[in-house]
């Protein structure tokens, strides 16, 4: 008996753990077309930023502006009586003056946090930093030399740094998407501000829906093993559903921005006396909680927002089949999608990290290199002038000009307004770096921007492995849910006639028509009945032939 046919199958880890399908995640992100396409992403959104940034930002109030927070003004907008019928004095006034400008002051905190800069004008703000100027911790190259050559203090920081850095850096595009939702919830948040941060949140919706969509949609159909699709038809495919990518985070958010304006007309007629204490709080608080419950789950709902963007993707569906599928899948199975969560973002800051530090080696290498001419020292020709405006994220601007007169330093800097710490990069020897610079030509400094045009594109590229990664591994996640929760395969995605209909695609050969000649024209004439049909005459009978007998088969046939 055969025994080949009988055995059992071998044993699949994968298949066993599912899970480890994310570890694809890192090859299919590092497509150049997700890069390229996650780094113009990153750009529309910074600059979009940038310039609702400089639209609402002010400058911060002062105190001794007399116009605002003087005894006059205050006497103006108060009366000459407090709350309680007393007659203001000076020092009532005065006081009146000091609450006006603490609240004005903690309502500005809030927006120079977001949008801020400082006294220098360098941008300083959350939403207004560029890309390639954001701190993203230690640069990964000097990182691994410390831990090479470190002690083991060092390797202990070293470690710390990583967590604290490249971490953050792969969660960046989730990061960024809820700032402005945990900043709309800031009690201190003025009306102008959050008008600002609604607008930032539009336009990061917008943008990602269609950048994001373009990720998640080659990832997936690259995951499910089908025939590979050009940038143009994921393109393609995005724009037929853009509306639906874009409703689909918006739709909760409008429906938190619904429950909201509810309780706070609930609020406004409560604060009637007597009507709001004792009937709309004491009785009706349930109703209260019943709102804040409503919000509390469509914000933590919303962590599966990546989810949604996968979902059009692999599907080819719309905004509602979006959103009760990420959703259902954060709820349904919390503790599938948190080990999901964990593995990818862990795996892809090791990964992020790798891709960060051969970026990183690959400048300073090249770097080095050129300062290998020779007669480079004695004709003060040292190409170290050519990175004074390098990036400074990654530490890359500490990274090229470490060892050169412009050597650049991380310090930490406390903002006075926010008390919020942000390191910065400033000069190792203020006075060698200010001479230096002075000598610095025009030309010199024509080829440094032509010089940093070519690093913030490298920049913008290993920045995007991130965000490429982010998205690539929101659409192995979802397709990870929807096997555990809906017992779907992961191969079965969503494939159009990618080149039906397509702008890009050869307009089909039709065959010539066959040309007739017109009917000659007729002439309304009255109906003449035509005339009977003659009587059918039946043919005559044919003659009758004779048949000759045929032989019988016993008869003996003549030889």
């Amino acid at each position: 008996m055969a025994d080949g046919a009988h055995e059992p199958p071998a044993f699949s880890f994968r298949k066993a753990f599912l899970w480890t399908e994310i570890f694809r995640c890192f090859q299919v992100a590092l497509d150049p077309r997700k890069l390229l396409v996650a780094a113009t992403g990153i750009l529309v959104m910074a600059l979009g930023w940038y310039v609702l940034s400089t639209i609402f930002y002010k400058e911060a109030p002062k105190r001794d502006d007399d116009g605002r927070y003087g005894n006059v003004a205050m006497k103006k907008e108060h009366g000459d009586k407090n709350e309680k019928g007393i007659d203001f004095t000076e020092d009532g006034y005065k006081a009146k003056g000091d609450e006006a400008f603490n609240r004005d002051f903690a309502e500005w905190r809030v927006l120079h946090d977001l949008a801020g800069k400082d006294k220098d004008g360098n941008s300083t703000g959350q939403l207004r930093t560029m890309p390639w100027n954001e701190y993203r911790g230690p640069n990964p190259f000097l990182l691994v030399t410390r831990l090479i050559g470190g002690s083991s203090i060092d390797i202990s920081d070293a470690f710390g740094q990583f967590l604290s850095g490249t971490v953050p850096v792969l969660v960046e595009p989730l990061r960024k998407q809820l700032l402005p939702i945990i900043k709309l919830m800031d009690p201190n948040a003025s009306v102008l501000t959050r008008l600002y941060l609604i607008l930032a949140l539009l336009w990061s919706v917008a943008v990602w829906a269609f950048f994001g969509g373009i990720i998640t949609r080659i990832a997936a159909v690259q995951f499910a093993g089908k025939e590979r699709i050009s940038l143009k038809q994921a393109v393609k495919f995005v724009v037929s559903r853009y509306v639906s990518y874009v409703l689909s985070p918006i739709v909760p958010l409008g429906v938190i921005f619904v429950i909201v304006v509810l309780m706070a007309a609930y609020g406004f007629v409560a604060l009637i006396p007597g009507l709001g204490d004792i009937v709309l709080y004491g009785i009706g608080m349930p109703l209260v909680l019943l709102g804040g419950i409503a919000i509390a789950i469509l914000l933590v709902g919303l962590v599966g927002y990546p989810l949604m963007n996968a979902t059009i993707s692999a599907e080819g569906s719309d905004t509602f089949d979006a959103l009760s599928r990420s959703y259902n899948y954060v709820f349904q199975a919390p503790w599938a999608y948190l080990w999901n969560s964990l593995v990818a973002v862990f795996y892809g800051a090791l990964v992020t990290f790798f891709v960060v530090f051969i970026g990183s080696l690959m400048i300073y290498a090249g770097k080095w290199a050129i300062c290998q001419a020779p007669l480079n020292e004695t004709t003060k020709r040292k190409p170290d002038y050519l990175f004074v405006y390098a990036p400074e994220s990654f530490g890359w601007k500490e990274l090229l000009l470490k060892g050169s007169p412009i050597e650049q330093k991380p310090t930490t800097v406390i903002d006075e307004n926010t008390s919020r710490t942000r390191v910065t990069y400033s000069d190792a020897n203020k006075v060698e770096a200010d001479a230096y610079r002075s000598e610095i030509t025009v030309v010199e400094k024509i080829g440094a921007a032509m010089v940093t045009f070519w690093l913030v594109l490298v920049f913008l590229l290993v920045i995007g492995f991130s965000y490429s990664y982010f998205w690539t591994a929101a659409t192995m996640v979802y397709l990870l849910m929807r096997k555990k929760v809906d017992e779907t395969e992961m191969d079965e995605v969503y494939v159009e006639d990618e080149t039906a209909g397509s702008p890009f695609a050869p307009a089909p050969v039709t065959p010539p028509a066959v040309v007739t000649p017109p009917a000659p024209a007729t002439q309304s004439l009255p109906v003449v009945p035509p005339p009977p049909a003659p009587p059918v005459v039946p043919p005559p009978p044919a003659p009758k032939v004779e048949e000759s007998p045929k032989p019988s088969m016993d008869e003996p046939k003549a030889i």
